[in-house]
C-alpha cells in the first residue's frame, strides 16, 4: 500500500514534535529546576569563599574570622576566632536617696523660735553696705552613658554554630512579596545584620526582620540596594536565621574541652 505525501509529511512533522516535546521535557527538565533554585538563592558564595562574618545584635556586635593559621605539631586549631567588637552594659538605675524630714517636737517641749537676723538700717553718715548675693548654682551636668564594652582580643569560635550561620547563608531561599505599608516588617530596627567578606573582597549582607504573622518565617533584606530612589526587595526567609543569630556569647565561644582536647 503506498502512502501518499500528505501522510508522510504528518507522521515526519508528529515524530518531530515528539523529538522536541522530548527534549524539553526530559532533557531540558533539570536545568529548568536549577534555573529556578538560583532564582531564589539568596546568595551565590560557598562556605569556603568566606573569608569573615560580621554578626551585629541588639545587644553585640561580633567578628568572625577564618583562621589563616595552620595546626603546628599535635595541637589543633581552632577553624573560626571570635572578637566582640561591641557588647550592650546595662547600667544600674539608681535608688532615690532618703528625704530628711525634721524631728517632730514632743508635747512639753517648746518649739525653737527661729532667729530672723536683724534688719540693719543705714545712718545719714553711713554707706549703705552692698547686699550679698547668693552664689549662682553650677549647673550639674548631664551624666554620660557609659561607652558599650569591647574586647578585641581573638578567641576560639564555637565551629558548630558559625557553619550553621553560614550553612544557611550559602543554602538559604527567600521568596519575593508585594510591599504592604500597614505591616511592620521590622527592617528599620532589624533584630540582626549579616555582614559577609569574600576571600576576592566582595561583600554581602542580610537584614533580619520580624518574624510573620505564624513565626514559620522572617522578614529579610539581601544585599539591599544604595539607590534612593528603589524599593528594597523584601524576602521572607526560614526562621532558621532567627536560630542561628539568637545565641547568648558564652554559646559562640567555643567549649572549653575543645580548646584543651588533652584536659579532662
Amino acid at each position: 500500500m503506498k502512502l501518499q505525501r500528505s501522510t508522510w509529511i504528518l507522521i515526519l512533522a508528529a515524530i518531530l514534535l515528539g523529538g522536541i516535546v522530548y527534549v524539553y521535557e526530559i532533557e531540558g527538565r533539570p536545568q529548568r529546576e536549577a534555573t529556578k533554585a538560583l532564582e531564589n538563592q539568596l546568595f551565590d558564595f560557598q562556605e569556603n569563599d568566606v573569608q569573615s562574618v560580621t554578626l551585629k545584635t541588639k545587644d553585640k556586635t561580633l567578628l568572625f574570622e577564618r583562621n589563616s593559621q595552620p595546626p603546628s605539631g599535635n595541637s589543633t586549631q581552632p577553624k573560626w576566632l571570635m572578637t566582640v567588637l561591641e557588647m550592650a552594659k546595662s547600667t544600674p538605675t539608681p535608688t532615690p536617696a532618703a528625704i530628711a524630714t525634721p524631728p517632730t517636737p514632743t508635747p512639753n517641749q517648746t518649739p525653737v523660735a527661729i532667729a530672723t537676723p536683724p534688719n540693719p538700717t543705714a545712718t545719714p553718715n553711713q554707706t549703705p553696705a552692698a547686699i550679698a548675693t547668693p552664689p549662682t548654682p553650677t549647673p550639674q551636668a548631664t551624666p554620660i552613658a557609659p561607652p558599650p564594652e569591647t574586647n578585641l582580643t581573638k578567641v576560639p569560635a564555637n565551629e558548630a554554630y558559625v557553619v550553621f550561620l553560614l550553612d544557611q547563608m550559602v543554602k538559604g531561599k527567600g521568596d519575593r512579596i508585594t510591599i504592604d505599608p500597614r505591616i511592620d516588617y521590622g527592617l528599620n530596627q532589624p533584630q540582626a545584620t549579616i555582614d559577609v567578606k569574600l576571600n576576592n573582597g566582595k561583600t554581602h549582607q542580610l537584614i533580619l526582620g520580624k518574624p510573620n504573622f505564624n513565626n514559620t518565617s522572617v522578614y529579610a533584606i539581601a544585599d539591599p540596594t544604595d539607590q534612593a530612589n528603589q524599593s528594597p526587595q523584601i524576602l521572607v526567609i526560614s526562621n532558621n536565621f532567627e536560630n542561628a543569630v539568637k545565641r547568648p556569647l558564652s554559646e559562640w565561644k567555643q567549649p572549653e574541652q575543645q580548646q584543651n582536647p588533652e584536659k579532662k
